[in-house]
């Protein structure tokens, strides 16, 4: 629990407060709680795709990544994801696309091997 008091106090640093977009503090602190836990399970779901990572820690190699992470999370749902924009006939298109190659890539996948049963041939 400690480390993610730790990823809570510098997600603050990286995504500040703005009252526009939370309204309230309680939202802000609840967003920034849900995009750590989410995080956290994009980043356990590529180091162990084959097997139930919900009870995992998340190694602490990858805290930083954690972060940059939420950060990337964050602007997918911001209007800073906006890709396109029109004045008159006020359209405008979301960049859609999920987290950046580069970022999913520096996760190590843990893969075991295929185990042998004697029972089969």
């Amino acid at each position: 629990m400690e480390s993610v008091k730790t990823q809570l106090e510098l997600l603050r640093e990286r995504i500040p407060y703005d009252e526009v977009e939370f309204e309230t503090t309680i939202i802000y602190e609840e967003t920034l709680k849900k995009l750590l836990e989410d995080s956290r399970y994009i980043a356990l779901s590529l180091r162990f795709p084959y097997e139930d990572y919900y009870d995992y820690e998340l190694p602490k190699k990858y805290y930083n990544w954690q972060l940059r992470c939420c950060e990337e999370l964050y602007k997918l749902i911001g209007s800073t994801n906006i890709k396109s924009y029109s004045e008159n006939g006020l359209s405008w298109t979301r960049d859609s696309a999920n987290l950046s190659t580069n970022l999913v890539e520096q996760i190590e996948p843990m893969v075991g091997y295929i185990g042998s049963d004697e029972n089969v041939l």
